[in-house]
């Protein structure tokens, strides 16, 4: 009898134990609350109560946790839930290329970013600081657009000539999300560039923060390469150059 106390005492220690650690388990409650920006609001809320059991689901959130925790996180929430603002996001390119093209010379028209061949001469350089802007809400994605002409000679094979413009279309979707007194920014961008007559295109994703109304270097990208010669189709055959270009990509969020 006295070994069956003991086993009894034992197990009920063990129970008690148990109950303990289950016992916050038992009594947390799950609320699903609509908010303005799902993702935006899960990163504050883990930050701010790591215990909380926080997702997302759409446009609303679905937290878990004590009464008392619900009830903290829900006046927090009533603070930073508020409807998307207004932003102006400006982004610009930084940069500098050099290069050689045989058989013919290279000006260039501001307005419209092309590049032109004609007459003989053989080199070039150029510099650009291009900027543009668009208008978007704090947690929507928006597509930044930017584009060249490449200008490429294609040689006939009765020996005439002929100056083609190829279209390198550089894109970059931005979400610009305003967490409190600071600015994140996921970019994901698609770019084009002309490689001994093909163009390679290439995809890469990264994320930049900062204060709003400061410009944020997203990052730079530095290029050469050699030409010998490129075709398009049967008839035509391309000449030889060589260029070298580095360029630096900016981004700048204010509020409107």
């Amino acid at each position: 009898m006295e070994r069956m106390g003991k086993v009894g005492r034992r197990v009920l220690l063990w129970l008690g134990c148990m109950m303990g650690l289950w016992s916050p388990l038992l009594w947390a409650e799950v609320k699903v609350i609509p908010v303005f920006e799902a993702q935006a609001a899960v990163q504050t809320l883990k930050e701010i109560y790591p215990q909380l059991g926080v997702s997302a689901m759409g446009n609303q959130l679905v937290l878990s946790g004590t009464p008392a925790q619900l009830q903290e996180a829900e006046a927090t929430l009533a603070q930073i839930n508020q409807p998307p603002q207004s932003l102006l996001i400006e982004w610009r390119v930084d940069g500098a290329a050099s290069g050689q093209q045989l058989g013919g010379s290279i000006s260039r028209d501001e307005a419209k970013r092309q590049w032109l061949l004609d007459g003989n001469a053989e080199q070039y350089q150029r510099s650009q600081n291009d900027s543009w802007q668009v208008r978007g809400l704090s947690g929507r994605p928006v597509l930044l657009q930017m584009g060249s002409y490449q200008p490429v000679t294609f040689y006939q094979w009765n020996g005439g000539a002929v100056v083609g413009m190829m279209p390198l279309i550089n894109g970059l979707y931005a979400t610009a999300t305003l967490i409190g007194d600071r600015v994140q920014i996921a970019l994901s961008s698609e770019q084009a560039r002309l490689d001994q007559g093909t163009i390679n295109r290439g995809q890469s994703a990264t994320e930049v923060s900062g204060a709003p109304g400061q410009w944020l270097t997203v990052g730079e990208l530095s290029t050469s390469s050699a030409d010998q010669g490129s075709s398009l189709g049967t008839q035509l055959q391309g000449g030889r150059g060589s260029q070298s270009e580095r360029q630096t990509l900016q981004i700048r969020v204010t509020r409107q």
